[in-house]
This record gives structure tokens, sequence and C-alpha cells, in this order.
């Protein structure tokens, strides 16, 4: 006897179709999200790429109802991007970071390095960082505070 396949509550005319216009929609705005991050445009397009190949049709019809699809798009890259950071040596305390093409971190302090790093690079929430360092979530703020002022009052210099 032949098994029934199962609806899964969206076409697959329709999950294409709001696969594709998810793309056309911010594809260029992620394209320049993963240039800046990973300064290399082929490596930036695979991560393009692979996102939006890998998307299931629960995560496209969920992301194009939200009304933060951008942001919920931008959260899934940096989940594919957590190997590339993996394999950088960046954000040590006892050494500056090799980064490349960003100067703002090198500009940052251990701390704040240590906490940018950990929330921008690695997807760590404040309150990981506070136990990981051994401070408040309220210090832990205030220095992520301060890597984006030394971002924002340099960012005219390059």
């Amino acid at each position: 006897m032949k098994q029934q396949l199962t609806h899964s509550g969206t076409s697959p005319q329709n999950y294409l179709q709001a696969k594709h216009s998810l793309y056309k929609r911010y594809s260029g705005m992620l394209l320049g999200y993963l240039l800046d991050i990973v300064k290399d445009q082929a490596t930036a397009e695979h991560y393009l790429v692979d996102l939006f190949a890998g998307m299931h049709p629960a995560e496209v019809t969920e992301i194009s109802t939200a009304g933060n699809a951008f942001c919920r798009l931008q959260a899934l890259i940096r989940k594919k991007l957590k190997g590339f950071f993996d394999n950088l040596e960046n954000c040590s305390p006892e050494e500056k970071p090799q980064i490349p093409g960003n100067k703002f971190v090198g500009l940052m302090n251990n701390e704040q390095q240590q906490v940018f790093c950990g929330v921008h690079y690695s997807g760590k929430t404040t309150a990981k960082l506070a136990t990981e360092l051994g401070k408040s979530e309220e210090a832990i703020r205030q220095l992520l505070k301060e890597s984006f002022n030394i971002i924002r009052n340099n960012r005219n210099d390059t």
C-alpha cells in the first residue's frame, strides 16, 4: 500500500515563492552584512547561498510571516558563521584580535573586546558572558555600550 504525503501547511509552490520573495527582499542586505564580516566576496556569497539552500519550509513560513524577517535571517547567518569565527583566533584577552579588516576591535580594551566579540561574533547572551567573566549583567551591558561607542566615534576615520 502506498504511503500518502501529509499536508505540511504550505504547498511546495507557496514555499518556493515565499523563499524567493525573502531572497529578493533581503539578499542584498545580507550579502553586505556578510561582506563586512568575512571580507571576501566568494565566501560571503557561499554563506548566502548556503543560508537559502538550507532553509526548511517551516523556517521560510515563520520568517515570512514575522515582522522582523531581516533580524531572523541575520540570526541564521550568524549561526552559519559560527564555524568561521571558531576558526579565527580572535578576541583573546592575551593578544590583539586577528579579525581581518576590523580596526575597531583593536581600539577596544581587553574586556570590551571579549564582550563585543562574545556578543557580536559568537552570539552569546549578556547573561552567559556575565557568568563566563564573573561580572554582573549590568557591567557586561556597559562594556558592550562602550564598545559600540568606540565604533561609533571612530567610524568616520576609515
